[in-house]
């Protein structure tokens, strides 16, 4: 199983596996986050629905930041160089100067 790798502003780093994903969003007008869905349900939900990983930008000094398209880009060229391989994980560009805050895992898109 290949991952790819989210850089946060500190060095530091959050793992998502890069296989079985069906769905990359792009960020809205609305909310500049990003969401992974996978082909796996969530149980825990009232209706089972995909789980999602919801991932928040931040800038150098770890301050909110928008994702852009240029973000969802850069997840989808690591996922395509990452996916069904098994070496080290793949760095996602998400643009100059962005960085991963967080990355929430659940069953809604971002919002």
């Amino acid at each position: 199983m290949g991952y790819i790798k989210l850089k946060k502003y500190d060095g530091s780093v959050d793992l998502l596996p890069a296989d079985n994903i069906v769905h990359v969003s792009a960020p809205s007008s609305s909310n500049k986050d990003i969401g992974i869905t996978y082909g796996v349900v969530a149980e825990s939900a009232a209706t089972p629905t995909f789980l999602i990983a919801i991932i928040a930008g931040a800038d150098s000094a770890d301050s909110a930041a928008d994702l852009t398209a240029a973000s969802r880009n850069g997840i989808n060229t690591a996922i395509e160089l990452a996916a069904g391989t098994a070496g080290p994980a793949i760095e996602v560009d998400l643009g100059a100067g962005l960085f991963c805050k967080s990355v929430t895992i659940g069953d809604a898109d971002p919002s």
